[in-house]
């Protein structure tokens, strides 16, 4: 199991962007049913700031690396709405209650 955050700033004028990107894409995966991975969207206090976390149960297979949705919305994170560069770490979980398994 692979839990990993990564952190986003957003440019001001793309969190709405973001946010609907967002929204498309958790309807997509919701749609396709992946197994094997949990991931989340959250947005800071600052309302422009979003953490990601994705926890894989296999490190070798991410199933959302194959969606078309997936690819799409990294592609317009990482190369039209970041404000800063993206900051990404490995976290281990030491007590979860029905987030991390």
């Amino acid at each position: 199991m692979s839990v990993r955050m990564f952190r986003a700033k957003i440019k001001e004028d793309k969190v709405e962007t973001a946010e609907k990107a967002a929204k498309e894409l958790f309807a997509a995966i919701e749609e396709a049913g992946p197994e094997g991975v949990r991931y989340s969207w959250c947005k800071l206090a600052d309302g422009q700031t979003f953490v990601l976390v994705v926890d894989l149960e296999d490190d070798e297979k991410n199933p959302l690396l194959t969606m078309p949705a997936f690819q799409e919305t990294m592609n317009g994170l990482k190369n039209e709405w970041i404000a800063e560069p993206l900051s990404a770490e490995l976290m281990t979980s030491v007590g979860s209650y029905r987030l991390f398994y």
